[in-house]
């Protein structure tokens, strides 16, 4: 499916970030009372309420959606599917069928319909010109939009060009010329007008050789998107102050206008404007058609000469409305024609965060005038003058003043106190700095910070600084933060602030703690007082303000000469340091992290760089003598370097404490680098990841210094290298998987008694079971992963499904089974365990509270060993993810009471587990989000399991080849889970649960029950699978008793539908009103009495298996033969070839994410 506008496939599978609600989880309480036409067909089937989406912004009427389309075109086809689509979830939509209409005015009652419609879909086909009704109807959405800018039209143009749309041509240009003949000039000429506006619009082209279905995603998510509510998206909680400010900017917008406006937000840094724009930005979004925040203009345009590029990408990606939408542009004029095709024809918002003299509005974006009229622009300064020079001085400027005494009082001491007021004692002190701080919502985070928890002294020295800065400086307060610090903090924030956002804790702080700057206790302090932060991924995170603050700092240092300043982080001033040898010794930091373009780098550039410690430069090739060039450097970051020579062979390494080759894929075991590493007796890190032409390990330095070694990857090696641990004793992470080693010498992993991180999964080595001896010794462990991974595939076993490893697993069973590998006992293990993968039992499982992804595979004996229910360890632990493949539980029986597992649970798979006969019980898992319990052949029991499924978080269950399982659903519960999206039931004993307890199901797969009780239940049960209209894959199979199903004909959204080795089978209903159908798989239905599937119903049908179905008329087989001749694109399997049972049966064709943020070391 192409975009009309711009021929590039960016409509379907819209991805709608952050807002998108998948309408397929939507749930609520049934209601009939859906507004629908007398000419509008039913809806396919009801589904749960979605009021939630309803939006008081919305303009006021009983339609939020208007479908314009020809009848005979599409009524029976896409209109009509995309009716069903948006009835299902409770949009309002207005549905007529113009071809019953008669009169040459549409009625007073379908004009209010028309206006009080939000969006308008206007579906244009070839014959779409010939009736009058639908240009009568057109022309009065056209009058309406240009009236209310609010109204959206969303074209599709089916089976039409859009330019014989836009200039009535083609199909078009005939109808046209009848209309001339037959009705007055100025109706022809408005019903033209209306034409063109739609053509020149953005919306989908739908081709004959495209999917449909793609297509219809793509209308319904838009749709979606433009009609929700953004209030909920930003949380303004914590903000104090912001409303007065919203309302403000919100009236000099004048939505109401159908004018282009402009505001500039202004004022000194650190005030709120970003802050205020992007609560406006968030609660408007749904009154324009697209949106898009450009943030942080001024850095980028700073550090990036392609910067306007960028910012023209991301503008266009926002308007496409896909997080995954790439485009290429070479060149800004490229960028601005692009932007006045894809982009100047929607009504959006674009905010334009923290400008300067440097952004040129017309450069980047073009001519104000090109965007559609009723488009809004935010823009953020501290220069009023930039602002004041946009829209040819029609900007309307709000300046942000300070907030009043009473809200930073508060503001101040939520910073302070963690309270709205201040403490006793301290009520006077606060009121005082608060009114010299004079309203800067940053500053007085950052002074509150400073205070917390200090003594009144402390508090007093502060007052005394503050008052000596003038009220008009009061920015520089920041400083007194700053310039309380000692000096190792000061340099450690101007060393973020220039060179480490975003960057690694672990990784600078070695070099900190080498020249003597104590991270371990200043990093803290420099999060207490919020001047940095660090993010979950543990990098750090720097307020644009304090980083700017940090950087004009060192830009003081001297504002004339680069190189005289002590870090150089911009990459022009970095290159014309080199180039011209203007090197001195006050540079500490030299950042070149973009490829150097312009040759190689000789050891005379850095004559002059005596005192460097840090030096980043990627891809970049050296020449010349480097030895004594850089003595002092401790941070040497050359990664992606790929042109073998292109290496410095005699860096000084002897105060080296950081050597990252990452990826440095030609660099070889002869390098003459290797032999200056033995001098880096202070080495803290060593990354050589993916320097897969290594054949050699190269010789570690023994002084005890190494505290991470990254050799992930480099899986070259010669056959006979040994890894020598000796003298390692201070590592604290060691990577060793996908190595092939002969042996590892020199000692055991437990003497790393300081190790966090261990990885030995892949990795081959003689001795592995020796070295792991004894792990349990190590004390500070937290994450360890020990599991051969059995395919690449289970490489990251902790994110997938059931569906995913069974698949894998089936595969490569057999020959894992002749394997013979024995799995490495680890015997007690480390309590800070947070990460888990091994094939050995887990004897301590109840003290491993902080564990929270256990993956445990081939381990039989000694069994796995679950805490009995008397032991807290299920209430205390944070266990996440538990994966058991072939893993015996050690559960005695049902008679006593069961061990129960973590409440914390979301993803529990049980594989292969075939000695166990009885598991925990589940009845306490409510935030499981996927369970799996496959081949377990001697479970008697799951219990539990009728609880855990009216828990509304569960997703996916998949229960298979249990054959021993008995009452696994109570007979008759009646309750609605709408979370669970796939079931699967294959090979199992027990019953059928009711399948109308589940309307969210998108895979179902029931098949072999073992001991169903009747024929009578099992098709009473069956007969559910009509109501789950958002059914995608079904696969009915070995299910001997049934002689009947539902019709099919409900469930519209179906893909996939496989009933295979049903020989009492007679009949199947509905299978030709399936229009989405790509496969079907009917073999060894072997008492199929006919099959009508008419090629022209069927357009998406790709495969069709009807081996064994020996009772199929000759007559529908003739015609069969007839609809999909040889060579034609549908692959069929016919009656007489060849079929065993069960060989029809299809993998899964669709699979749940999980994701495992949570688990996150």
């Amino acid at each position: 499916m192409d975009c009309c506008f711009c021929g590039i496939r960016a409509c379907a599978k819209v991805i709608l970030a952050p807002i998108c609600i998948p309408y397929k989880l939507c749930c609520g309480s049934k209601s009939n009372t859906s507004p629908q036409h007398p000419h509008v067909p039913s809806p396919i089937s009801k589904q749960p309420s979605i009021s939630s989406l309803s939006k008081s912004s919305l303009p006021k009427g009983n339609y939020e959606v208007f479908l314009n389309f020809r009848g005979p075109d599409t009524r029976h086809q896409f209109t009509g599917f995309l009716f069903n689509t948006l009835d299902n979830v409770k949009i309002r939509t207005f549905m007529d069928d113009n071809d019953l209409y008669q009169g040459e005015e549409i009625g007073p009652s379908l004009v209010k319909s028309i206006e009080q419609s939000k969006i308008y879909v206007v579906i244009l086909s070839a014959n779409y010109a010939e009736s009058k009704w639908c240009l009568r109807e057109l022309a009065k959405i056209v009058e309406c939009r240009e009236r209310d800018k609010r109204h959206i039209i969303l074209p599709i143009f089916y089976l039409v060009d859009p330019f014989d749309v836009k200039h009535q041509a083609g199909p078009y240009e005939k109808a046209f010329q009848q209309h001339e003949r037959n009705c007055a000039p100025e109706i022809v000429q408005s019903w033209r007008k209306a034409l063109e506006l739609v053509g020149r619009l953005s919306g989908w082209h739908v081709k004959r050789t495209d999917q449909h279905k793609d297509t219809l995603d793509g209308v319904f998510k838009t749709i979606l998107a433009v009609i929700r509510r953004n209030d909920n998206l930003l949380d303004t909680s914590d903000l104090v102050g912001i409303d007065e400010h919203v309302k403000a900017i919100t009236e000099k917008l004048s939505l109401e206008s159908p004018d282009l406006t402009m505001v500039g937000i202004h004022g000194f840094g650190g005030i709120g404007k970003t802050t205020i724009a992007r609560t406006v930005y968030h609660k408007l979004g749904d009154e324009f058609e697209r949106q898009c925040f450009l943030q942080n203009i001024r850095e980028k345009q700073e550090v990036d000469k392609d910067a306007a590029i960028e910012l023209q990408k991301t503008l266009i990606s926002s308007v496409m409305m896909r997080k995954d939408f790439t485009i290429s542009i070479n060149s800004v004029e490229e960028g601005r024609k692009l932007i006045e095709d894809r982009v100047t024809p929607f009504i959006i918002l674009i905010v334009l965060d923290d400008v300067d003299e440097k952004f040129n509005f017309k450069e980047v974006l073009g001519d104000l005038e090109n965007f559609a009229r009723g488009s809004r622009f935010i823009i953020t300064s501290r220069n009023i003058k930039v602002l004041s020079s946009f829209n040819k001085n029609k900007c309307k400027l709000y300046e942000v003043g300070p907030l009043n005494r009473q809200l930073s009082l508060q503001l101040f001491c939520k910073h302070a106190f963690g309270e709205d007021g201040p403490q006793s004692g301290f009520e006077t002190l606060a009121k005082k700095i608060v009114k010299k701080i004079n309203g800067v919502p940053l500053v007085l985070e950052v002074i509150g910070k400073s205070l917390s928890k200090e003594e009144k002294s402390f508090w007093e020295g502060t007052l005394a600084q503050i008052e000596k800065i003038p009220p008009k400086e009061i920015i520089q307060t920041l400083r007194i933060s700053y310039e309380q610090l000692d000096y190792q903090a000061q340099q450690i924030f101007l060393d973020i602030a220039c060179l480490y956002i975003g960057e690694n804790k672990d990784l600078a702080s070695y070099m900190w703690s080498d020249i003597g700057f104590y991270p371990d206790k200043e990093i803290p302090l420099l999060i207490h007082r919020s001047l940095i932060k660090i993010g979950d991924d543990n990098k750090f995170q720097v307020h644009d303000q304090l980083r700017d603050m940090g950087r004009a700092i060192v830009r003081e240092e001297s504002f004339e000469h680069p190189w005289m300043r002590s870090r150089v982080w911009n990459k022009k001033e970095a290159v014309e340091l080199l180039q011209y040898k203007k090197g001195s010794i006050n540079v500490k930091a030299l950042n070149l992290e973009d490829e150097y373009e312009t040759g190689k780098l000789t050891c005379e550039y850095f004559q002059n760089l005596s005192e460097l410690r840090y030096f980043e430069a990627h891809g970049v090739a050296f020449e010349g003598d480097f030895n004594e060039i850089l003595p002092n450097i401790r941070s040497l970051c050359l990664r992606e370097h790929k042109n073998e020579g292109c290496y410095p062979t005699n860096f000084q390494m002897r105060n080296l404490v950081t050597l990252d080759l990452e990826d440095s894929w030609d660099l070889k075991s002869d390098w003459g680098g290797w032999s200056q590493l033995k001098t880096a007796n202070k080495l803290k890190f060593l990354n050589l990841s993916g320097c897969s032409s290594l054949t050699r390990l190269p010789d570690l330095p023994r002084s005890g210094s190494l505290e991470g070694i990254n050799l992930s990857k480099v899986s070259n090696l010669d056959p006979d290298v040994e890894l020598n641990v000796g003298g390692l004793w201070n590592l604290k992470q060691l990577y060793l998987n996908d190595v092939k080693l002969k042996r590892i010498s020199g000692g055991t992993i437990g003497t790393m008694k300081k190790l966090k991180v261990l990885d030995v999964s892949d990795l081959e080595c003689e001795n592995l079971e020796e070295v792991l001896a004894d792990i349990a010794e190590l004390s500070s462990l937290e994450t360890l992963t020990t599991t051969k991974p059995l395919t690449d595939e289970l490489q990251d076993i902790d994110d997938l499904t059931p569906s995913d490893i069974e698949e894998i697993l089936k595969i490569m069973k057999p020959e894992d089974e002749s394997d013979g590998k024995e799995a490495v006992p680890l015997g007690q293990l480390p309590t800070s365990l947070k990460r888990l993968r091994t094939s050995s039992p887990v004897v301590n499982l109840s003290e491993l509270l902080k564990l929270k992804v256990l993956t445990v595979q081939d381990c039989y004996d000694p069994k796995l060993q679950i805490p009995s229910v008397e032991d807290s360890w299920w209430k205390e632990s944070k266990l996440k993810h538990i994966t058991l493949i072939n893993t015996n539980i050690d559960i005695a029986s049902s008679s006593s009471p069961l061990p129960r597992l973590p409440s914390s649970l979301e993803f529990l798979i049980i594989w292969d587990c075939l000695e166990s006969k009885w598991l925990p019980t589940l009845e306490n898992l409510e935030n499981l989000i996927e369970l799996g319990i496959i081949e377990c052949g001697h479970l008697q029991e799951i219990q539990g399991l009728e609880k855990l499924l009216q828990c509304n978080n569960l997703k996916s269950l998949q229960i298979a080849s249990c054959p021993k399982l008995t009452s696994t659903f109570r007979r008759g519960g009646r309750f609605v889970n709408s979370s669970l999206q796939e079931l699967c039931l294959r090979n199992c004993g027990g019953s059928i649960p009711r399948l109308s307890n589940f309307p969210s199901l998108k895979e179902l797969e029931i098949g072999k029950i073992i001991g169903e009780a009747s024929e009578q239940e099992m098709e009473s049960r069956l007969e559910e699978i009509a109501g789950l209209g958002e059914l995608q894959d079904l696969k009915l199979y070995e299910l001997k008793l049934v002689e009947r199903l539902p019709s099919l004909s409900t469930l519209q959204n179906l893909s996939l539908v496989a009933i295979i080795d049903m020989p009492r089978l007679r009949e199947i209903q509905g299978l030709a009103d399936l229009k989405w159908l790509e496969r079907l798989v009917l073999a060894g239905c072997t008492a199929l009495e006919g099959l009508k599937l008419p090629a022209a119903n069927l357009k998406l049908l790709q495969e069709l298996d009807i081996r064994g179905c020996q009772k199929l008329p000759s007559g529908d087989l003739d015609a069969l033969r007839a609809s999909y001749p040889p060579g034609n694109h549908v692959k069929i399997k016919w009656p007489d070839e060849d079929y065993e049972a069960g060989e029809g049966l299809p993998s899964s064709s669709r699979l749940f994410n999980s994701e495992d943020s949570s688990a996150s070391t």
